[in-house]
């Protein structure tokens, strides 16, 4: 009974996988937001640029060419 008890306890004060994820991408998004300044503006992405992307790793590809490309040509917030 007690280790009935015992387990419920520890549920109870355990966090959800949700939030344990969530709480993760608020300190990634937080620490960049210190790291580029208060006036970084998101990078906005053509609307067919993920066409086919089957996963992450596309989609971290596309965008880094992406983002080579905008270089290359010179446009502004470039980094």
């Amino acid at each position: 009974m007690k280790a009935i008890i015992n387990r419920l306890r520890r549920l109870e004060n355990a966090t959800a996988p949700a939030e344990r994820e969530r709480a993760a991408a608020d300190a990634i998004i937080a620490a960049r937001r210190r790291r580029l300044g208060a006036d970084y503006q998101p990078t906005v992405f053509p609307p067919d640029w993920f066409a086919g992307c089957r996963g992450t790793a596309d989609h971290i590809l596309r965008a880094r060419q992406f983002l080579q490309e905008r270089k290359a040509a010179g446009q502004a917030g470039a980094r």
